[in-house]
């Protein structure tokens, strides 16, 4: 008779890591001994915490049958710190095994297939978690392992993220990461983690523009597991988050947000670097450290001239408020020095080459001249940022009288600023500028040029960005918004693509601005040539979209339905023209054209005769007869328009494109 097989027994009492982390504790087949779990991480396994009895209390069950049951809301979105198998790629069966920690409206990750699924089901870690110091050791041995593409983001960061966000002094950050400090400093641990979370989504959205880089390469952790190890290491308490790298990390943070198109992310942590900045007393340069070094000096005025920046671009886009007014900052621009010249102890000068000299006008002597930095084109560009504030405030003021209140600002403040008259001003400034931020040559791979190229490609970006926002608060005919789409695709549809490909998701939002003006021209009053016109817009604009959507998966397919937007209303075009050559349209009667199986639009009996029309014509002058043939689209053909077309977003200008 053959033996039961004997039952296996589970291990009676998790070790300390584990409990912790409220995982389940495995065995595995390690020389010391050691669980599965503390095998993965590389952790000593202890059982060192105190015994405590099991049951009820004594006097607890009378009081339970007295008082009723409260029942305890589970919080929103509470998730556990990520399985080890999942965040080590292990094979190990770890899960949680306290399931009250999900609620039922969670994803809960799964723990076969892909081992970093947790992330991509939003599973991650949770925000101040009990032992602070055992999720900070987790993610160091996640780091450990995760050495060299730790290193390979980090240069990656300095190709297409710190010609935008130069967050970081270039020789100094790299010599750290290669030194492992930020293992050592949790501070600079979450913000480089916030950095290779960053770079990893622009590299999977189409980023990188030279050979040196693999997209398949930099996803292996993803940027979502970086994301989860920055998220964790920025302590719950955010008095205890001190120095500029905690700042840095959110403000990271922030703009990946932004990246991965999780808005209440951006919110959340634009929130978090704002109230740092506030108790580290960022805005005034008189608060800070008194033994700053010329590094520390300069990575702080960066820090806060950025992400100024990223305030008013976000205030424009999802509106919101302004939360750093310029007038309340006491803050330098940047020095404009490379950042090979400036060391811990003071400032160099780059060598004098020969064409940096000039000419004396008093005598044929040469007189030299330091060579352009490209820090003057990237604080031109905050100078026009700093021009945005103020024609927010002058945009908004047309809706404060909703709120009830009176208007005061009328005592301290001139008559709102005219288009024309900010623009004449803005390209006087942009006239002065050398001439390498008003080209912008092709993408060389050598990063002493590219850099230029970025800064006149962004400085392209943000005078449309402040084009849009001054004609958002001026009454525009057709041909007037027309002119204005045409300029502004012409301007990126110029720019090399690599360039816009490294902007990334932000870019988009620019773009959603000129489809905001041409979905507003579709839904007016329209004529044969003024549709031709838009309809010829609407294809450059899908081309030029055409050209981010290889790499940017939040664009993806949006040029392909653009078209089809544009096919259907020709469809509708060319059914109405055979409408109009047709005697009984003159009937009073509402006529319905099949676009497809699923849509009918309703055609006006008032439809338009176009130019081409055999029909004879006598009356009144060309320009009265255009007027009267003018048509109006019905709304069912543009329902699907990628761009809101309500009055919804009034706040800001901008819609969110592509959501």
């Amino acid at each position: 008779m053959s033996q039961k097989p004997r039952k296996l027994q589970r291990v009676s009492k998790a070790c300390d890591f584990c409990n912790r982390r409220s995982i389940k504790c495995g065995r595995s087949e390690d020389t010391l001994g050691r669980c599965q779990n503390c095998v993965d991480f590389d952790v000593p396994c202890t059982f060192d915490r105190p015994a405590k009895r099991r049951g009820v209390k004594a006097g607890t069950r009378a009081s339970m049958r007295e008082a009723p049951l409260a029942k305890t809301p589970v919080p929103e979105n509470i998730l556990p710190v990520p399985p080890v198998s999942q965040v080590t790629g292990g094979t190990s069966n770890s899960s949680a095994s306290r399931s009250s920690y999900y609620p039922e409206s969670a994803h809960r990750p799964s723990l076969t297939g892909d081992p970093w699924s947790t992330f991509h089901a939003g599973g991650v870690a949770t925000e101040g978690y009990d032992d602070d110091g055992a999720l900070r050791n987790s993610w160091n041995a996640f780091a450990v392992a995760s050495d060299r593409q730790i290193r390979n983001l980090v240069q990656v960061y300095f190709e297409i993220v710190y010609p935008i966000f130069p967050l970081f002094h270039k020789q100094s950050f790299i010599e750290r990461v290669h030194n492992q400090e930020h293992l050592r400093n949790p501070g600079l641990f979450a913000s480089t983690m916030a950095v290779c979370a960053l770079v990893s989504g622009r590299a999977r959205d189409g980023a990188l523009f030279t050979n040196r880089w693999h997209r398949d390469e930099l996803a292996d952790p993803p940027s979502e597991a970086f994301y989860a190890a920055a998220k964790d290491s920025i302590p719950r308490d955010l008095a205890a988050a001190k120095g500029i790298n905690y700042m840095r990390a959110c403000a990271i943070l922030a703009i990946a947000s932004i990246q991965n198109g999780q808005i209440k992310n951006m919110q959340k942590y634009s929130g978090m670097y704002h109230t740092l900045t506030s108790m580290e007393g960022l805005h005034d340069e008189k608060l800070w450290p008194k033994d700053l070094s010329p590094i520390e000096t300069e990575e702080r005025r960066r820090l806060f001239w950025s992400i100024y920046t990223l305030d008013i671009y976000s205030t424009i886009v999802w509106g919101g408020v302004i939360r750093y007014r310029e007038a309340h900052s006491l803050v330098r621009y940047p020095s404009e020095i490379d950042d090979e010249f400036i060391t811990p102890h003071g400032y160099g000068l780059p060598p004098v080459s020969p064409q940096s000299g000039v000419l004396n006008p008093d005598d044929v002597t040469i007189v030299s001249r330091q060579p352009v930095a490209w820090l003057r084109g990237w604080n031109f560009t905050t100078d026009l940022y700093r021009i945005l504030e103020h024609v927010v405030d002058s945009n908004r003021r047309r809706f404060s009288s909703a709120n009830g209140t009176s208007q005061v600002w009328s005592l301290f403040t001139p008559a709102s600023m005219s288009e024309p008259a900010v623009m004449e001003r803005v390209l006087s400034m942009y006239a002065a500028l050398p001439s390498q931020f008003k080209e912008t040559p092709p993408i060389t791979g050598d990063m002493a040029k590219d850099l230029f190229g970025f800064q006149s490609a962004n400085i392209q970006a943000t005078l449309q960005l402040l084009r849009m926002v001054l004609l958002s608060a001026e009454e525009l005919g057709v041909d007037r918004k027309c002119d204005v789409a045409g300029e502004l695709l012409s301007v990126f549809s110029k720019v090399p693509v690599e360039y816009l490909n490294a902007i990334s998701s932000p870019l988009l939002h620019h773009l959603g601005g000129i489809g905001y003006i041409l979905g507003s021209v579709m839904e007016g009053s329209l004529s044969e040539a003024s549709y031709q016109r838009v309809r010829t817009l609407l294809l450059k604009m899908a081309d030029l979209l055409s050209r981010l959507e290889t790499g940017l998966q939040r664009a993806a397919g949006a040029s392909q339905r653009l078209r089809s937007q544009v096919d259907r209303i020709d469809g509708y075009m060319r059914t109405s023209r055979l409408l109009n050559l047709n005697p009984s349209h003159l009937r009073p009667q509402h006529t319905t054209i099949p676009l497809d199986a699923k849509h009918e639009v309703p055609v006006p009996p008032t439809a338009y005769i176009p130019r081409s029309s055999s029909v004879p014509t006598v009356g009144p002058p060309t320009a009265m007869r255009e007027h009267m043939m003018q048509f109006q689209l019905p709304p069912e053909l543009l329902s699907d328009w990628p761009w809101p077309l309500d009055g919804a977003h009034t706040e800001g200008f901008l819609p969110v494109a592509f959501e």
